[in-house]
């Protein structure tokens, strides 16, 4: 997906700038090393062990909700936002996309060498969910590049990733799965609305 991403983005932009695109991908597979922190930590403490409704909620919304969508934070905060090429919610995406797929991948990769017996569909819907905390945090960020208001932008997308990432573990673990497609349906519309925005501010910002 991120060799597909980055070949439709060079299609579609011929004379753009990719190597922080490019560089991107690889940046978010170092960011699992400070999520790979909080796992640690977690474990180390015993907050694993997931026998009461109170851990489940922890380990869901920060363990792994807050934990790794905070070092794709970082990545994208400290390392992409400075860039003269980073310019709108629309680049705030792009590579928020990107530094996700580069997480994901080597979180994939850690699961099949240590859980050889996990479920593809579990991998998949990984990659696919995703997406969306990538939307909701490059978009605020994204819009902090633009408002010069970037502390208040960054923490609402990281906030915003994080509740969305830590909604969906909570589902996986608790199983509910009353609760799965309506948070499936409400994340499209509101990674779809997020886009189209971002274009929109886009053109006007070029304009």
């Amino acid at each position: 997906m991120a060799v597909g991403f980055y070949a439709f983005m060079k299609y579609r932009f011929p004379k753009g700038y990719f190597g922080l695109l490019f560089r991107s991908y690889f940046w978010g597979v170092f960011s699992t090393l400070i999520g790979a922190l909080f796992f640690y930590f977690a474990y180390k403490f015993d907050y694993l062990d997931l026998k009461n409704l109170r851990r489940i909620l922890f380990y869901s919304f920060f363990i792994i909700g807050f934990g790794q969508e905070f070092s794709k934070f970082l990545v994208l905060r400290f390392l992409m936002l400075p860039s003269k090429y980073f310019k709108n919610p629309s680049d705030g995406i792009s590579y928020s996309i990107m530094i996700s797929l580069g997480s994901v991948s080597l979180i994939n990769l850690a699961y099949f060498i240590l859980e050889p017996d996990v479920e593809y569909n579990y991998l998949i819907s990984n990659v696919l969910v995703g997406l969306v905390y990538a939307v909701v945090l490059g978009f605020f960020v994204g819009m902090g590049k633009i408002r010069n208001n970037r502390m208040i932008d960054s923490l609402s997308g990281l906030a915003g990733a994080a509740f969305f990432h830590g909604s969906f573990e909570f589902i996986l673990k608790t199983n509910d799965m009353l609760l799965i497609w309506p948070f499936l349906v409400g994340s499209a519309i509101i990674t779809f609305l997020l886009i189209v925005k971002s274009i929109q501010i886009s053109d006007e910002v070029s304009s």
